[in-house]
């Protein structure tokens, strides 16, 4: 084993981490299995996730908070969505202290019906002008549902499989595949949304064509559903699971023990979100508003442009992902946030310009860096926590990140652009999240090597 700073636990003492004992259940087969299976989950929760971020965007705001100003509108309408955000971290405690008292498998389905439920619904709500401020009250209801069932459901996945015994020293190569599985999302999020306005006019989609992609989620979360039954227990669950009765109280809360005994880890996970959860909002959700509001993009125009950087996005997770199994977590993640702090200052400046070519350039070149930060993460928590409180762990910290960075993110940069009349101020706020990411990331020793055979 490589000694290194990631061979040393956060007190400075050095890991003993042993390799987990050969399997004869466990294979090459086992290991794509539960990617698949795990991804699968994963890639619908994050469609229905940004199916709605890109309705907000577009057309949910005169829907259901109607007002005489269209930044009022469109304010209430990010603000609706980032109510989720602030459900997330209640998920993640939620389905933590399940994931980790009682295996993550029925966890991980537990999240995919709670996200996929209120989805569909949505699809099927009144707006504002039938029956009033009902509207707006179901809405958020339906996105509360939402935010609590994806505070659970990424760690839970990547769990799945960087926990598996066959991840062996790729726990960075397959925990980028869960990673992916947002690009993936957004992918067929905007192209569902694309070709049904594509098919109709610009008044019909935002009468009734919007609730069309809502209303087939359904679906998909049947198809998830039970791609997802199909999935074995991780492999270091498991293992806990057998030494639980001698060796853990079952009384003990997982959330409690994460807070006492892990308080540095769980910062670290909260800094080393930040220029994720920034960043990608700034350039997706915000930025998707700024095209079409700001520079005169169309809806179509503007999601066709987001939806290619999108595919060189999963790519860029995937590559971040494996090298980081070769160089360390922290190389791709911190070459990512000092990449991401200087190109947002470009990216609004070239959407300006109403050329496509350059605006699809800024949406690109955002997300491939977001890509080498979001590809290695995964491993990079997972290594952070023990298996007895991963799953909290993960789940809590990537959450809070998400309050602060998403949550905030689109709605900050509508009142900074209002009251400045410039983008700067919110490239300068996405800057500096992305500097606390960088700070984290460098001061931050794992608790298990990238080099170690198994994660325990």
């Amino acid at each position: 084993m490589t000694t290194n700073s990631y061979n040393d636990q956060a007190d400075g003492r050095p890991v003993q981490n042993p390799a987990a004992p050969p399997s004869t259940r466990t294979s090459s087969d086992s290991i794509r299995k539960t990617t698949i299976a795990s991804m699968s989950g994963t890639v619908i929760e994050w469609f229905e996730f940004n199916l709605f971020g890109a309705m907000a965007a577009l057309v949910l705001g005169p829907l259901f908070f109607p007002s005489d100003n269209e930044l009022t509108s469109l304010l209430l309408s990010f603000a609706t969505f980032g109510v989720a955000f602030i459900a997330r971290p209640i998920g993640g405690i939620l389905f933590g202290h399940f994931g980790d008292k009682y295996g993550r498998k029925r966890t991980l389905v537990a999240a995919l019906l709670l996200m996929g439920i209120p989805t569909f619904a949505i699809g099927l709500l009144p707006t504002y002008a039938t029956v009033g401020i009902l509207a707006p009250i179901l809405l958020v209801l339906a996105r509360i549902m939402q935010g609590l069932a994806l505070g659970g459901e990424y760690a839970g996945a990547a769990l799945m499989v960087v926990e598996h015994r066959d991840a062996t020293n790729r726990r960075g190569f397959f925990g980028a595949w869960i990673g992916s599985a947002s690009p993936i999302g957004y992918i067929l999020a905007a192209s569902l949304i694309a070709g049904v306005s594509a098919g109709m006019s610009e008044d019909a989609f935002n009468s009734w064509g919007w609730r069309i992609p809502f209303l087939l989620s359904a679906v998909m979360v049947l198809v998830a559903l039970y791609i997802r039954l199909q999935i074995e227990e991780s492999s270091a669950f498991e293992k806990l699971a057998t030494q639980r009765p001698e060796t853990v109280e079952p009384t003990r809360i997982p959330f409690m023990i994460l807070v006492r005994e892990y308080p540095r880890q769980v910062f670290a996970s909260i800094g080393a979100n930040l220029a994720i959860q920034s960043g990608y909002y700034l350039a997706v959700i915000f930025g998707l508003s700024y095209a079409r509001n700001q520079a005169g993009f169309s809806s179509t125009r503007s999601l066709i442009l987001v939806l290619v950087a999108a595919v060189f996005y999963f790519f860029s997770i995937l590559a971040a992902g494996r090298w980081s199994d070769r160089v360390g977590r922290r190389v791709p993640m911190t070459i990512g946030a000092i990449g991401f702090a200087g190109w947002g200052f470009a990216i609004f400046p070239l959407i300006d310009t109403g050329s496509s070519l350059l605006a699809g350039l800024a949406f690109t070149v955002a997300l491939v860096l977001q890509g080498l930060i979001y590809g290695p993460v995964s491993a990079w928590m997972s290594e952070l926590f023990g298996t007895e409180v991963r799953y909290t762990g993960v789940s809590f910290g990537y959450s809070i990140a998400a309050v602060i960075g998403g949550g905030i993110t689109p709605v900050l940069s509508i009142w900074l652009l209002d009251k400045f009349d410039t983008t700067v101020p919110i490239s300068a706020a996405v800057a500096a999240a992305c500097a606390v990411t960088v700070v984290a990331l460098a001061v931050t020793k794992l608790r298990v090597a990238h080099t170690d055979s198994a994660i325990t």
